[in-house]
């Protein structure tokens, strides 16, 4: 008789551990980010992002990602969604990393544009986002691939502060996995200079964990 309700007490242990693991494992749907935002607005925004461990991505519809970038949803003209970000994205149907930007402009859906694929942890891309210093509103994509644009981005001109974050979509409440650093951070600015990023807010949703490395880098893993 002792034996057998020592079985049951390791039975109901046993599942009430595993009730516990699942709601752990349980994460918020939709976006959440893990970043920082620059106090001050700038022309541009430029680091070096590497994907520390091959992501997992739970479900078809859901990524990660690592980016640099300006602008918001809500951010551009008459409050309409307008940005433009470059930097690493994996998605459900691989574990590789995909060389990206996205651009937003007012009155259009926003713009995925892939430039290169098979990214694998420990790669260190530099890539950056820059407002032509002699052509007001034109941004440009700078990365491994080469250059893209210049972008017209209207009422951009000193408008924004620039973000450098991580990035996860969860079509469900499975959680992804995911891990980067962001170094040599660095921030545009009208006279042509390229100067630390030294002050900036804090972005962490739940599920993220972000840790400063200095005063130009940090890393965002799953929590």
């Amino acid at each position: 008789m002792t034996g057998v309700r020592i079985g049951l007490l390791g039975g109901v242990f046993a599942l009430a551990t595993a009730v516990l693991a699942a709601a752990a494992a349980a994460c918020p749907k939709g976006y959440s980010y893990a970043g920082l935002s620059s106090d001050s607005k700038a022309s541009g925004i430029a680091a070096t992002i590497t994907m520390l461990d091959e992501p997992a991505v739970a479900g078809s519809s859901s990524h990660v990602a690592g980016w640099v970038g300006v602008g918001g949803p809500g951010l551009g003209p008459n409050g309409e969604d307008e940005w433009l970000q470059v930097g690493l994205a994996t998605f459900g149907d691989s574990r590789d990393g995909r060389l990206y930007y996205e651009l937003a402009r007012p009155g259009l859906p926003p713009r995925y544009t892939e430039l290169a694929s098979g990214i694998r942890p420990g790669q260190k891309l530099r890539v950056a986002v820059l407002e032509l210093p002699f052509a007001r509103d034109s941004w440009l994509v700078i990365s491994p691939a080469g250059i893209a644009g210049p972008f017209h981005l209207p009422r951009s001109h000193r408008a924004w502060r620039p973000i450098a974050t991580a990035e996860s979509y969860a079509e469900t409440t499975r959680c992804n996995r995911y891990a980067y650093r962001f170094g040599g951070l660095e921030l545009a600015y009208a006279d042509g200079s390229w100067r630390t990023m030294r002050r900036a807010s804090t972005l962490q949703d739940s599920g993220w964990r972000l840790r400063r490395h200095g005063a130009s880098a940090f890393s965002a893993t799953t929590a």
